[in-house]
């Protein structure tokens, strides 16, 4: 039988809800989780839960009795909390270490991301790759904060099975996926229609930033792939764009 949680303090109220911030969240190596499905799906992963969070009364499901848990009023619910309706649980999360170098041979499609800067969409990107099989994600410089609450709610448990991995220079990293053997690639406006290109070799397939698509260096470097057009509009946005390419690349 699980003991009863210990009220949450007022001074660990204020050390949580500071996770809000990226600055915080990067010196401390923690992160935030929060309502019923992602909090029960991440106690579920292989993340490492330094707390849970909850509601005075919260029943929706029972806390591992291995996890801190801490009871907490509706007012430092809400002050930690980065939702407009919170339902009752926040879990508190150990930042995952960075994973050891690419495993080019042994990666079909390593999904890259150049300066994603929109939270939502970074999420949806998560969700898209989980769904189709990519396990390997590489962020460039100026990336959003991959674990900024607003993208860890938008990925829907993707945050703690993916390996997120980072890059200083994303035009460096993709030479030295070319050098092993792999191919580079772009999603772009104009170029090979996914549909009929066909991958032989271990894909570095690049999404870039939603106001500027990829850097234009990268794109020399790489083979650009673009989505057909049947009817009409200006673009797609990155999470959708993403998720119709993982499709097309994955199929066999």
């Amino acid at each position: 039988m699980n003991s009863l949680p210990s009220l949450l303090t007022n001074a660990q109220t204020s050390s949580y809800r500071a996770l809000k911030r990226t600055k915080v969240r990067k010196q401390e190596g923690l992160f935030l989780l929060e309502g019923v499905r992602l909090c029960q799906d991440a106690l579920k992963s292989d993340l490492e839960i330094i707390a849970c969070i909850t509601s005075k009364n919260f029943d929706r499901f029972t806390v591992p009795a291995d996890v801190k848990h801490f009871e907490a009023t509706p007012v430092q619910i809400e002050q930690i909390s980065d939702s407009k309706s919170p339902q009752g649980i926040i879990c508190v999360a150990r930042i995952p270490e960075t994973p050891e170098e690419l495993d080019t041979k042994n990666t079909k499609i390593l999904l890259v991301l150049d300066r994603i800067s929109d939270p939502g969409n970074m999420g949806t990107i998560y969700r898209s790759a989980l769904w189709f099989g990519i396990r390997d994600v590489l962020l460039g410089p100026d990336c959003v904060d991959p674990y900024s609450p607003k993208v860890v709610r938008g990925s829907m448990g993707a945050i703690g099975t993916l390996n997120l991995h980072t890059s200083a220079d994303l035009y460096s990293s993709a030479e030295d996926w070319k050098a092993a053997g792999g191919d580079v690639a772009a999603l772009h406006m104009q170029g090979t229609s996914l549909h009929s290109f066909k991958q032989e070799k271990p894909l570095f397939l690049i999404v870039g930033s939603e106001a500027h698509g990829v850097d234009q260096d990268l794109l020399e470097l790489s083979t650009p792939l673009s989505i057909e057009k049947p009817g009409v509009g200006e673009s797609l946005n990155a999470a959708m764009a993403t998720g119709i390419a993982l499709f097309e690349l994955t199929k066999s």
